[in-house]
């Protein structure tokens, strides 16, 4: 009888743990302890497992990354989105945080942006180093004018938390797990007592990512879908020099409490 492996480790440290993201698919797959599972019985074997992940490397994106959108719904949570990228030659790459949210409700949380296009509804601005403060739905926005060096403040519209954090999660799951079977490890373990999946890929790049080689990602996927890290690293080869591009992000899921800004009062 054929058989697929599906591969059992014990998994530590598993969000927000630097080590994780030091090599996707190092360290990780040098502790695995086979366990076969028969192609015969594709039943048993997807049940098992986290919705769009296959024990075969098979990974159904769209209904991951649904399973992964609606697990992340009613739920309190901080997520921190990084990335870099440095020349080939250099020591190391150290992601820089990019985005960022700490949710303690749909309608209340805290949003950060290295850099975001705000629509202000007669015009649109980019802004840096972007904080709002969501309340009841409502956005609380400052905003720097660079010509007179003051503050404007603002109300906007805000979307669900599990809106805005789902859709940015969402297309980083598919931009970087765009992998085929045969390039796919799947290993399950356990966490606080809680089932956790480390699907692990290297080889060929995604289709979305041109010109990169040495391509490895690593992402930590609970039993309901929940997506909780995911790391990637490749080197591009261009008309410039070659870099090393480091992304990753963690999801923390926990009680979280989100306190307004000093500035909030100006927005009312």
């Amino acid at each position: 009888m054929r058989s697929r492996v599906l591969v059992v480790v014990a998994l530590v440290c598993l969000a927000g743990c630097s080590g994780l993201f030091g090599d996707p698919t190092g360290t990780d797959r040098a502790t695995l302890t086979p366990a076969p599972i028969p192609t015969e019985a594709p039943e048993t074997e997807t049940r098992a497992l986290p919705p769009g992940v296959g024990g075969g490397g098979d990974l159904r994106l769209d209904e991951l990354v649904a399973a992964h959108q609606a697990a992340l719904t009613d739920r309190s949570y901080v997520w921190r989105e990084r990335r870099g990228t440095t020349r080939a030659n250099a020591s190391g790459v150290e992601p820089r945080p990019v985005r960022a949210a700490h949710v303690a409700a749909e309608d209340c949380y805290r949003f950060w942006a290295e850099s975001y296009t705000v629509d202000l509804g007669m015009e649109t601005r980019v802004a840096y180093d972007y904080t709002e403060y969501v309340d009841g739905g409502v956005g609380h926005v400052r905003l720097e004018t660079f010509r007179t060096d003051t503050w404007e403040y603002y109300r906007l519209p805000a979307a669900r938390a599990g809106q805005r954090v789902g859709t940015a999660t969402g297309a980083a799951i598919e931009r970087y797990l765009q992998l085929a079977p045969e390039n796919v490890t799947v290993s399950v373990g356990r966490s606080d007592g809680e089932r956790r999946y480390l699907v692990a890929g290297e080889g060929g790049p995604p289709a979305g990512i041109g010109g990169a080689r040495n391509y490895s990602v690593a992402a930590v996927v609970g039993d309901e879908g929940l997506v909780r890290s995911l790391s990637a690293r490749y080197r591009t080869v261009g008309f410039a020099a070659p870099r090393v591009v480091r992304y990753e992000y963690t999801l923390e899921p926990g009680d979280v409490t989100v306190d307004s800004p000093p500035w909030y009062d100006m927005t009312c």
